[in-house]
């Protein structure tokens, strides 16, 4: 309760111990009624919930911080006087139990109030009742003080019985994590036993099928060796050499198929060969190639030589100007960037570079981009998250995008020529 002492009851002004004079009905105010009964109304008859949505329509403050009991307090204080809060908890309340309102005859006896009371109680009616019969004009205080006593202690015995609910919920919720391990443990094994089971039945699907096959076998077997047992002994001999006959024949065949099939794919194993001797000389040309072109780039910084291989006057050929544009690297290794970087200024250009998201936050992918004009990713050395995030924002802002197929300084050359030359690929 919200205050601590014995609440004194004064002797009835209106009501005589068996039944009421007549006078105007009207039902007591909340603010009318005692200050010990407020507490027991606001705590009894009203939810948090409900408190929380009144203190919204009275405008007060009730932030989610404010404790239950603070809340509780707050509105035991000011339903005491006729403002507005006190009269939007007290329609309220008539609105909430309008009913039992209504149960109550406007002229009841004593015995017809304890009567009700004790039968509310009995079905656990406590709060409507409680409302009913403290605001009623025709109850006296000889059973407001029973029923204020009730209301008190049942608020004490609720509150030990929550704390031994909370006990046992404890307890509870420990055992139920127990069992729901123990069911977790108890379906795995019942899953593995199902599994098992379903094993041993395919095997013995199989073993029943191959013993049907058996059976058969062994059946058309005793049925020819039934005929033969009727003819004569040449004639079985005979008809057991013409079977061996077709037998050979067969296999004869199946030898010749073989010696075919063979020398077919000899054949096809000599050209294979050629095959992969050609590509090996190829690829060990493309790789000198590429080494020596590593080469020049990695000491003099100069463009790709053309298709026609004349080193002398590609030499002489001035780098591809790149007009101040941004480069960026998405990918690669570090210690290629010094040399990539060098080469582009050497084209008059910037050179940035983003590892992909390995070292530096991902985040800065898109604020590296938007400084780009250009945007080069080898497709050998960089991440698909980073890949598919250059290229939607490539796609999205027309940006030309050229994909590498290689992490390599002859690449990043021909690279910086597509974007000189306006050939990219989104």
């Amino acid at each position: 309760m919200c205050e601590r002492h014995t609440p004194v009851i004064a002797p009835s002004r209106c009501a005589t111990p068996n039944r009421v004079a007549k006078a105007p009905f009207r039902r007591k105010k909340l603010w009318e009624l005692d200050n010990y009964f407020h507490c027991c109304v606001i705590g009894t008859c009203l939810t948090l919930s409900e408190l929380r949505q009144l203190a919204r329509k009275a405008d007060i403050p009730a932030p989610p911080s404010l404790s239950d009991y603070e809340l509780h307090v707050v509105f035991v204080n000011r339903v005491r006087e006729p403002a507005e809060l006190s009269r939007l908890v007290h329609k309220h309340l008539d609105r909430k139990y309008q009913r039992a309102l209504r149960q109550i005859p406007k002229t009841p006896s004593v015995q017809d109030l304890r009567a009700y009371w004790q039968s509310a109680t009995e079905r656990g009616n406590v709060a409507a009742a409680f409302w009913s019969v403290i605001t009623h004009p025709a109850t006296p205080r000889s059973l407001l003080e029973p029923i204020y006593g009730e209301i008190h202690m049942l608020s004490h015995l609720a509150g030990a019985s929550v704390r031994v609910d909370m006990q046992e919920l404890n307890q509870l919720r420990i055992r139920c994590a127990q069992q729901e391990k123990d069911l977790t443990g108890a379906q795995d094994a019942a899953r593995r036993r199902s599994l098992d089971q379903q094993r041993t039945i395919r095997q013995l699907e199989q073993r029943l099928a191959q013993a049907a096959q058996a059976e058969r076998r062994l059946a058309t077997a005793e049925a020819r060796l039934a005929e033969w047992a009727k003819q004569p002994r040449v004639v079985q001999l005979e008809s057991q050499v013409e079977s061996l006959s077709v037998q050979r024949d067969a296999a004869e065949t199946r030898a010749a198929s073989a010696a075919r099939d063979a020398a077919q794919w000899k054949r096809q194993a000599c050209e294979a060969g050629y095959r992969a001797d050609d590509l090996q000389r190829q690829l060990a040309a493309s790789l000198e190639e590429c080494h020596r072109l590593e080469t020049t780039l990695a000491n003099g910084l100069i463009p790709t030589p053309d298709a026609t291989g004349d080193e002398a006057a590609f030499a002489e050929r001035p780098p591809p100007d790149l007009v101040g544009r941004c480069v960026l690297y998405v990918g690669g290794r570090r210690g290629q960037c010094a040399h990539f970087r060098a080469l582009v200024e050497r084209c008059n250009g910037r050179f940035l570079h983003h590892d992909g998201g390995r070292e530096d936050a991902r985040a800065q992918l898109w604020d590296v981009v938007q400084h780009a004009d250009a945007v080069l990713c080898p497709l050998d050395c960089v991440s698909h998250d980073a890949m598919h995030r250059i290229k939607r924002f490539c796609a999205r802002h027309t940006k030309p995008l050229v994909f590498l197929p290689r992490a390599s300084l002859a690449a990043f050359t021909r690279g910086l020529n597509t974007v000189v030359t306006g050939e990219t690929r989104q």
